[in-house]
């Protein structure tokens, strides 16, 4: 299975053109520059072992690279090394729907006719948690923001919507939770309701979709 476990499955592929297309705009100025390519000096990589999911085939693994030149070049592609090889060889979201590295495992997702960004999957099970970071300025200054998502992919026919990936606002989040973890209010009424606390959203889902998981034998 490797890491195919770790790749969740979008349906829904017109919803989610309409919650990604904000990254058009915010992501203009840095969209789809492939790590690796810029002439000027750069450090050396510095790899650790990982695997990709190509757009047809089996998981290759080998090593990618985890000091791109920027934070935000894991949502638009990574450098990878395979096994025997002396240098790292970019691969773009034309060629990978799926990466991991260190822990962290991005899928691939559309924002428009012509373009993906991967996002990275925080949470998987019943509940999906995902996040997408993009450059911003907040007072002339540049800034990273996260955008964040979630999915339901076991909602009842009467919250059919739940299953479409859908944005959570970090202002009004827990509000925004409710709906997709009231059936288990146990795992979210903890969860501070003024102050988002990424670590603690992402523990509160993974708490609840326990009580989804297949029994082992």
């Amino acid at each position: 299975m490797g890491g195919y476990k770790y790749i969740c499955l979008i349906r829904n592929y017109s919803n989610m053109k309409k919650i990604l297309s904000f990254l058009l705009i915010a992501s203009a100025s840095i969209a789809f520059a492939q790590p690796g390519k810029n002439k000027e000096a750069k450090m050396a990589p510095v790899t650790a072992p990982g695997y990709y999911v190509p757009v047809k085939g089996d998981t290759v693994r080998g090593e990618i690279q985890t000091n791109p030149d920027s934070e935000l070049d894991f949502y638009k592609g990574f450098n990878f090394k395979a096994k025997g090889a002396n240098k790292v060889t970019a691969i773009s979201n034309k060629k990978a729907k799926a990466y991991g590295v260190n822990g962290k495992h991005f899928q691939l997702v559309p924002y428009d006719e012509q373009n993906s960004v991967y996002i990275e999957i925080l949470a998987t099970g019943r509940l999906r948690f995902y996040e997408y970071k993009y450059a911003d300025t907040e007072q002339g200054q540049p800034i990273i923001v996260s955008k964040y998502y979630i999915q339901d992919t076991q909602a009842d026919d009467k919250n059919v919507e739940l299953r479409e990936l859908r944005p959570i606002s970090t202002k009004f989040y827990k509000k925004e939770l409710k709906a997709y973890m009231k059936d288990q209010p146990v795992t979210y009424n903890d969860l501070d309701k003024f102050t988002f606390n990424r670590a603690a959203v992402i523990k509160a889902i993974q708490e609840f979709n326990k009580y989804y998981e297949a029994p082992t034998n």
